[in-house]
This record gives C-alpha cells, sequence and structure tokens, in this order.
C-alpha cells in the first residue's frame, strides 16, 4: 500500500510522514544556486496531503515567496500563538554521507535525510499533534498560526511577510515558539540534569571586513612591509584582545537553575554566578566553543583574500569577521572596540551588514510556564532553563514587536545526532520524533 493510501486511512506513523517530506531537495537560493520552485510547491502540497484534518480545519496562506501558513481557529482570538518551523534546507553534497541526503530512509530506528533535525522534524511533530487533536474534536482556547519559512537559512523575506500577513489582520502574536535550545543533560560541571534549555534572546551578528590597501608589486622585490603582513599582524592582534567577558540575565538565569541538582561546590557556584565570575570566566576560556559563545561577544576569522596570483603582491588585502554580539553590544560598539584593539589607521574597519541582538523575552509568566508545563508532561525529571541563542533564526523577526519568543527544539538526541545538522549524515531518532510530537500536543492542549 503506498503512502498516500496509508493517510486516507489515517494510519500513516509520523515518521513516514516526515520521511516523505525529507525526499524534497528544498535547498534555498543562495549566491550562484537557484531553488527549484517545483520542489518547494511539491512539499507544500504533500505537508497538505499528509495532514489532510490540518487541511480541511485549518486556513492555508502561501506567501509571494512561497511560505506556508495554516491558521487553526480556536476559541478566542485576542492571544494567538505562532509556532515556526521551516521548510528549507542547507544544501547537502554526497561526501560523508552513509545514505542520499534526500532519500528519507527509516533504517535504525531513525529517520534518514537533510532537513531532518533542521527543521523538517518539528514541523511534522507539531501538525501531528494539530492532526490528532483535530480528529478529536479539540478547538484550542486561542488561534494558533503555524507558520512554515522557505529561506530561513538564507535570511530571506517569507518571515517578513508572514508578520505583514498576520498584521493586516490583527492577529500579531502573543507569543512565538521557534526552533532553538534541546533537552540536554549534564550541560555543565557538577551537574546531571536534564534540562529544557529555551532560547529567550537571541545574539546579534556583524559581518566585518578589514582591508589594508597601498602599492603591489611583484613577489620578487617584497617590501619591508606589505599589505598582507600589516593585515596578519592586525589578526593577531586581535586574537589576543577577544572581547570581554559578561553575564548576561539569560545566562545567569539558567546557572541559577542548575544549582539545585548540582553537587558541592557547583551548586554554591551556579547559586551565586555574580560572586563566583571569575571561576565561570576561567572554566569558559577554556572550553572555547559554545560554552565560552555565552560570556562575550566573538569574533571568527572567516574570510582571507590577498592577490590571485602566487608571485604578485596584493594591492588590497582583506579579512572576513564574522561577529556574534552578546546582547548589551551594538555594531557600532563593536566596530569602535576593534578599531581600539588594532590601533592602526592603515587597517580600515567596515561593518558589511549584520542586526543588534534580540530583546530579552519574559522568562516567567503564562506563555513561559505553558512550555514548562508541557516539557513537564513529556520529560517529568526535566527543569526547564532559559538560554541564550547563539546562532539566528527567524523568531528574531517577531522580537522587535512581541515581548514572548521563544526558542525550543524539543527534542531528546545524542550529542552525535545534534552534530549532524549542517553536516553529513542528518538524522532523527523516532523515539524523538515521538516525544515532540507530545511536547506540541501538550502545549495546544495547554
Amino acid at each position: 500500500m503506498d503512502e498516500k493510501s496509508f493517510n486516507n486511512q489515517g494510519i500513516l506513523p509520523v515518521e513516514k510522514k516526515l520521511a516523505a517530506l525529507l525526499r524534497y531537495p528544498t535547498i534555498a537560493s543562495s549566491g550562484d544556486f537557484q531553488a527549484d520552485p517545483a520542489v518547494f510547491e511539491g512539499c507544500r502540497e504533500a505537508i497538505h496531503t499528509l495532514y489532510p484534518r490540518v487541511a480541511g480545519a485549518c486556513r492555508r496562506h502561501i506567501t509571494k515567496s512561497g511560505g506556508l501558513v495554516y491558521h487553526w481557529r480556536g476559541k478566542a482570538q485576542d492571544k494567538p500563538w505562532v509556532m515556526m518551523a521551516h521548510i528549507d534546507v542547507v544544501p547537502a553534497g554526497d561526501e560523508g554521507w552513509e545514505r542520499p541526503p534526500f532519500s528519507g530512509e527509516i533504517e535504525g530506528g531513525q529517520v534518514h535525510g537533510r532537513g531532518a533535525v533542521d527543521t523538517k522534524g518539528t514541523l511534522a511533530a507539531m501538525l501531528e499533534a494539530a492532526e490528532g487533536l483535530i480528529e478529536e474534536g479539540f478547538t484550542p482556547e486561542q488561534d494558533i498560526y503555524f507558520c512554515f519559512s522557505v529561506d530561513e537559512e538564507t535570511y530571506g523575506p517569507t518571515t517578513g511577510q508572514i508578520i505583514q500577513w498576520l498584521q493586516e489582520r490583527d492577529a500579531l502574536p502573543y507569543a512565538v515558539l521557534d526552533e532553538g535550545g534541546q533537552m540536554e543533560q549534564g550541560l555543565a560541571p557538577g551537574s546531571g540534569a536534564l534540562c529544557a534549555l529555551v532560547g529567550v534572546a537571541e545574539k546579534g551578528m556583524a559581518q566585518v571586513q578589514l582591508s589594508v590597501t597601498g602599492p603591489g608589486g611583484h613577489a620578487s622585490r617584497p617590501p619591508r612591509e606589505s599589505q598582507a603582513n600589516i593585515l596578519a599582524r592586525a589578526l593577531v592582534r586581535l586574537e589576543k584582545n577577544p572581547f570581554p567577558m559578561g553575564l548576561v540575565s539569560p545566562v545567569k538565569e539558567a546557572l541559577e537553575g542548575l544549582s539545585p541538582d548540582s553537587a558541592w561546590p557547583y551548586r554554591l557556584i551556579y547559586r551565586c554566578p555574580r560572586l563566583f565570575f571569575p571561576l565561570i570566566k576561567r572554566y569558559a576560556r577554556q572550553k572555547a566553543g559554545g560554552a565560552a559563545a555565552l560570556f562575550h561577544t566573538t569574533t571568527a576569522l572567516t574570510q582571507l583574500k590577498g592577490s590571485g596570483a602566487s608571485n604578485v603582491l596584493p594591492a588590497t588585502a582583506t579579512a572576513g569577521l564574522n561577529l556574534r554580539l552578546l546582547p548589551g553590544d551594538s555594531q557600532e560598539e563593536v566596530v569602535r572596540y576593534l578599531r581600539r584593539v588594532l590601533g592602526d589607521k592603515r587597517v580600515r574597519v567596515g561593518l558589511v551588514t549584520g542586526n543588534e541582538p534580540s530583546p530579552v523575552s519574559h522568562m516567567e509568566g503564562p506563555a513561559f510556564e505553558r512550555i514548562t508545563g508541557a516539557v513537564k508532561k513529556v520529560w517529568p525529571q526535566a527543569r526547564t532553563l532559559p538560554s541564550l541563542m547563539v546562532g539566528a533564526t527567524d523568531a528574531y523577526h517577531y522580537s522587535a514587536f512581541c515581548p514572548r519568543v521563544y526558542r525550543f527544539s524539543p527534542y531528546h538526541i545524542p550529542p552525535e545526532v545534534a552534530a549532524s545538522v549542517h553536516a553529513a549524515n542528518e538524522r532523527l531518532p523516532v523515539e524523538a520524533l515521538k516525544e515532540a510530537v507530545a511536547f506540541y500536543r501538550a502545549m495546544i492542549t495547554g
């Protein structure tokens, strides 16, 4: 029996629905790559077919760019929720994949394919929850909008179009739930607690170019100081002078939340993070990576360019830096910091693009408590903690006007599975997918 026949009988399991969606290579346009509109249309129609009760009960809207919205009307309309995911995925070459990246194979208790975790899995799970509740005759207390972008990975216009559509209908959300933090265990020294990390803020971003311009020439007659030499010394100065570390409110609240379940002396350290911040900073610097990123604005060297030939001195040498801004920092301030650290007017510092850090959403109140309650229903032993997102999500666009924007992907998955996002062999355990369905069901029913 084919998948459509299964679906018509209402017995197609959620993992097969996800597998069907993964077979659409919905790669967003970027650089020289042009997305295939037919692939995205096919995926949208597959969603409509795979979730017939959602399709029948909810109003569907397709944005100009191809984004998809389902409006599930509730008993009241004054405090609508937006639940988000994105249909688009990053490219996936065959190299390193044990299975074709768009095969949607189900093997070994896992659904394999690009987008399984990021984020067709959450899309499939939230619609599966709605599908079952609609079949049971359930009506939500408030309107719910399922909003699916098609260009999240490339910072495209879809979410802005969805927000405009909501605004035109006087339906701007009371609260938003998008992808973000996950279930984590043992996330800090001395703590083995299972925690649901709910992103309440995002770091900002600044793409900065450093450039040094002067006379070029033949490489056989190098000057005392070339443009490349000047730039290289500037980069070393930046490496030796990272942005100072600080303790922002979501991270402080998370550390304090870890305290009750932590071993001594970590229990005391987490209870009083400001008092023990020198120790926390030392640990974060040693760990680097994601741990350090929670405490300061980071600088990553992502691009270097000199001359186009090995025997030619560059007239202009450039370096591209990607900065992720801690809440409280601004693009203007970080550019000033870079110029001060470099201390060389020959090195030009230019801001190419970026965005400021998001506001910090409410870390208490009915909306956050709703997420906490849903977590407890699926993972009774877990603590729900606020967190800071070091990456970017489409939810950022809502934070300009909504004080309750949350970023949480309800997955309890091993680290190696989480690491497959944007890498080879992305997959999602079937059990984790079913837990995600249970979480969204709890969120919708309250």
